[in-house]
């Protein structure tokens, strides 16, 4: 095991980890909020989430994007509203689910303004190399490994 040469949390990588995504998070929030789409960034987020994948629900969505289930049943049911998901009868481990679709109107919002977020990521990325972002992912994935070993204990 690796020695931990930080004397106090504020010192620890888990900080500046932290501390970087609730930065990166809030600015892209932000950023988005401030397209006009009709929707937050927070729903942008889940609803971009929904069009990657193809039989996720709620349970599943929440973990990914690390909501909470009545966060997320809020989240939900604005997108629902606004026609850009719909759900559908599903069956996951011998359990009724409802999965999460995007509309054709929810994809065109996420077509129509992903480019524009691209910009933005872009820009705020422009003082690192392509081979430590390169890195940053290999180490992410390392790390995600990991920390999924310790919850299979629990």
């Amino acid at each position: 095991m690796k020695e931990i040469k930080a004397n106090h949390y504020v010192d620890t990588v888990i900080y500046s980890v932290d501390m970087i995504l609730r930065v990166l998070k809030s600015e892209l929030k932000q950023k988005i909020d401030n397209l006009k789409i009709g929707i937050t960034g927070e729903q942008f987020i889940v609803l971009d989430t929904i069009c990657c994948y193809k039989d996720i629900y709620q349970q599943k969505l929440s973990e990914i994007v690390m909501k909470d289930k009545s966060n997320m049943t809020r989240i939900l049911r604005v997108l629902e509203d606004k026609q850009l998901i719909k759900r559908e009868v599903g069956n996951v481990n011998n359990r009724l689910v409802y999965f999460l679709r995007p509309t054709d109107k929810g994809k065109n919002v996420v077509e129509d303004n992903m480019p524009k977020i691209k910009v933005f990521i872009t820009e705020i990325f422009e003082n690192i190399e392509d081979e430590e972002i390169e890195l940053l992912h290999k180490l992410s994935g390392k790390f995600q490994k990991d920390l999924s070993k310790l919850y299979d204990k629990f």
